[in-house]
């Protein structure tokens, strides 16, 4: 809000940029005092030198963390810089208007674990195998529900909504916007592996993986975007997930924190992707036959459909299984929900 306020009075980047820099300070002061309240032991000085083993431990996953961190701003930062080079500044500006409502949807979920990743420390820590893998389940479960219904409305809405936004001369061609979503897709459904294994502290296990994602997705958006221009950075990132991200996060939670098979995890995951293509079909076809024309009105009737038929077609398909009957239960007995 405050940056939206000085933009309008005075229109200045780094104003911009120091408001963004003093809400942060302010926000870890107001954490750090916060902290000391609820945890005033924290304050004692007479504390217990740390152990040589348990050092050097924490030191070897920090290494490894920064690795995690530095690899995956040079994936998701590659994009503009590719496109800017390759094929004109005008597709950076297209490609940043649809990178910014996805990004968006996948900074709500960021959140989310945020919010979440200590409880599922907890969780790794104290309880037996099995409350780990039924608790795995049940976050993959509600991780997928979400994917179908985001990506549902980025298929059915995504173009619509930059039309209304920008016009239509800021549209791509819908072959693109369905690779950008199938990108998007992949990312999204890490959420759960990723949640879990930093929750385990697994940073150092796969600490090539960063680097190996960052090289294959660098050299293949280079090569396609040559060749094929925009979504030839859409399919260097497909490339780069599906050969390191999409199997190596998931192998290494599961070798090294929660016991699972790698074939029943895929299994699962598959399961899930396909519900979520045929219902983005079926609500994009529903969606055209109702509303030709791109209005306000259209839209959020449009937004109402994808809302009904996702979660309709996910509680028909999937009302049987055992992360439904867990959350129907939490739903009925923590929330009151006595119509479930």
């Amino acid at each position: 809000v405050l940056q939206i306020m000085f933009l309008l009075v005075y229109p200045s980047y780094l104003i911009y940029i120091i408001l963004m820099l003093l809400v942060t300070v302010s926000e870890n002061y107001a954490v750090a005092k916060k902290t000391d309240g609820v945890y005033p032991y924290l304050q004692e000085k007479n504390v217990q030198v740390l152990s040589a083993d348990i050092k050097n431990t924490i030191l070897k996953n920090i290494k490894a963390m920064i690795a995690h961190k530095i690899g995956g701003m040079t994936v998701f930062s590659t994009a503009n810089l590719i496109l800017s080079k390759f094929v004109g500044l005008t597709a950076v500006g297209l490609y940043s208007n649809y990178y910014l409502v996805i990004a968006a949807s996948n900074s709500f979920a960021g959140q989310f674990f945020a919010s979440i990743t200590a409880s599922i420390g907890n969780l790794i820590v104290l309880e037996r195998n099995q409350k780990k893998v039924d608790i795995f389940k049940v976050t993959e479960f509600i991780v997928a529900w979400q994917a179908l219904i985001i990506v549902c409305g980025f298929f059915t809405l995504l173009n619509p909504l930059i039309e209304l936004w920008l016009g239509k001369q800021f549209l791509f061609d819908e072959v693109v916007v369905t690779w950008l979503i199938i990108n998007f897709y992949l990312t999204y459904m890490r959420m759960a592996v990723n949640a879990f294994k930093d929750a385990s502290g697994l940073y150092w296990n796969d600490r090539y993986k960063p680097l190996a994602e960052s090289v294959i997705n660098l050299i293949a958006s280079v090569y396609l975007t040559i060749h094929y221009g925009v979504i030839g950075v859409i399919w260097g990132g497909i490339i780069s997930t599906l050969l390191t991200c999409f199997w190596v996060e998931p192998y290494v939670l599961f070798k090294n924190s929660i016991e699972i098979k790698l074939k029943d995890y895929f299994k699962d995951y598959f399961k899930y992707a396909a519900v979520t293509l045929l219902t983005s079909v079926v609500s994009k076809w529903l969606y055209t036959k109702l509303f030709i024309e791109v209005t306000i009105i259209n839209f959020v009737l449009g937004v109402v459909l994808c809302l009904v038929v996702t979660n309709a077609v996910w509680v028909l398909v999937f009302r049987k299984r055992e992360e439904m009957v867990y959350l129907h239960n939490i739903a009925r007995d923590k929330f009151g929900m006595k119509f479930l």
